[in-house]
């Protein structure tokens, strides 16, 4: 089910709240549960079981960790023990990730690297992706990973641990929560309803439907224009698509992640900021401080860090930052094409670090970074390599088969789609001190954001009844 669906709009998300708010408090944790896997069943079906799997023997290897760290302090249990047991999980959960979204492509590179046949069929192959498998799979290794460093104890209710889990908000595509940033919200002890947290969670909840309704779809009507078989390709064309995306990408799942903190925040859940308006950015590596900051943050403490940090050396900094885009790459599709975008971002960020990229010096803002950010979005959306280059080639005006312009291209130059251009725009690139200016003045009149959420909500829903709805970009990760 997705969030900005008609079954989602006017039946689940009603009604669970009209039956949340009402319900005894005591009800209220085995409400949600039930509910979240309700949600679940309808998107993933029987591949339901993966994750009830999972969850199962998560939740036993946790408690399992933590009593051998335990007795490893008093040595009572080897001192390897517990590092075997967190090992065994880790291989646990990264099997299934590995078979299930990446098998075809490691075939596909066996059979490029060697021409084996048996690995020519690869792309005919079957494999259903359950949905949100790559998200859960990081809660759980997040998880681990912090009972054995004892950063947290492990969680002796199944039922907490699985709303950690299956919590409908961010089940699909985000955040990245960590246990210990929801651990007290799990019990009903701390969790109350404040009518200020249902109030800013729902004006949350409208504004992360608006984005993704209001601008993220028809935006990206344009990309898949020109990203299909049949369009004029052109110069203009070309910028017009990768511009449309850098803007869809953004609202897209900034939208998702602000409906799924909104929603949390009428539960009394908090999760943590995923956006800080990256395209506001004034480097590549202040980008990913404020590009899906709960992802950005896991890779640094759970990959990075670990590696060695930037604490050996200029070299081993470059390989530890390759390894992780590398990763951070493949985390999002298995294929060549966005290998291409994760190591060229890794790249940028070592050509800032050597001194030899510095947008600064350009005085330019931001503009650079954005830049930069939407160059490498064209083989992040691009089907293959060879949509890539092609698309690439046309924005570079290089290419003398490509011309700058086609009349065919007019149907392109729609002015609602130019208004909205500028508007995202507008709202991305916008210096921070004018925005956060603007933000306080905001929040400083509830009365008059209800009344603009009450609005965006409405202007949403006639959205999605006149044109239907696209699933999220980031559900296919």
């Amino acid at each position: 089910m997705v969030f900005s669906s008609p079954g989602f709009l006017f039946l689940f998300f009603p009604v669970f709240f009209a039956l949340y708010f009402v319900l005894p408090r005591a009800a209220r944790n085995s409400y949600i549960l039930l509910a979240s896997f309700a949600f679940y069943i309808l998107g993933a079906g029987a591949l339901t079981a993966v994750a009830l799997v999972l969850l199962m023997l998560n939740w036993l290897l946790g408690q399992l960790i933590a009593r051998l760290r335990r007795e490893q302090a008093r040595a009572a249990a080897r001192p390897g023990a517990a590092r075997l047991a967190l090992a065994a999980g880790i291989v646990m959960n990264l099997a299934p990730l590995i078979f299930f979204k990446y098998l075809l492509f490691l075939a596909q590179v066996l059979h490029d690297v060697s021409g084996a046949a048996p690995f020519a069929t690869a792309a005919t192959w079957k494999i259903v992706l359950p949905l949100g498998i790559s998200f859960y799979v990081f809660h759980f290794l997040s998880y681990l990973l912090d009972v054995y460093a004892r950063r947290i104890e492990a969680e002796t209710s199944i039922q907490k641990f699985a709303i950690y889990i299956f919590l409908f908000p961010h089940l699909i595509a985000g955040p990245v929560v960590r246990y210990a940033e929801v651990r007290e919200q799990l019990n009903l002890k701390y969790r109350r309803l404040v009518g200020s947290d249902v109030f800013w969670g729902m004006v949350i909840f409208c504004i992360g439907l608006a984005k993704k309704m209001l601008i993220a779809d028809p935006l990206g009507s344009v990309v898949d224009v020109v990203h299909g078989p049949t369009v004029a390709m052109s110069t203009y064309a070309a910028w017009l698509g990768a511009l449309c995306y850098s803007f869809q990408i953004y609202f897209d799942f900034s939208g998702y992640t602000d409906m799924a903190i909104g929603m949390a925040r009428m539960m009394g859940f908090r999760f943590p900021r995923n956006f800080n308006r990256p395209y506001a950015a004034a480097s590549i590596t202040e980008f990913w401080q404020r590009w899906h900051m709960t992802l950005s943050r896991f890779f640094r403490d759970y990959v990075y860090i670990p590696l060695g940090g930037n604490r050996r050396g200029n070299l081993a900094t470059y390989r530890n930052s390759f390894i992780v885009f590398g990763l951070c790459a493949l985390w999002h599709g298995a294929a060549y094409t966005f290998l291409i975008w994760g190591l060229g971002h890794g790249a940028l960020l070592a050509f800032e670090r050597a001194g030899w990229l510095n947008s600064a010096r350009w005085r330019l803002g931001s503009l650079p970074v954005f830049v930069l950010a939407t160059l490498l979005w064209v083989p992040f959306r691009a089907v293959d390599l060879g949509q890539t280059g092609k698309l690439l080639r046309a924005m570079s005006g290089l290419d003398p088969a490509v011309p700058l312009w086609q009349d065919a291209n007019r149907v392109l130059a729609d002015p609602k789609v130019m208004f909205l251009l500028a508007l995202a725009g507008l709202i991305c690139l916008l210096g921070d001190k004018p925005f956060q200016r603007l933000r306080r003045r905001s929040l400083r009149q509830p009365l008059m954001m209800g009344v603009y959420s009450c609005l965006l909500y409405l202007l949403s829903c006639l959205a999605v009844v006149e044109g239907g709805f696209n699933p999220f970009i980031y559900f296919q990760f």
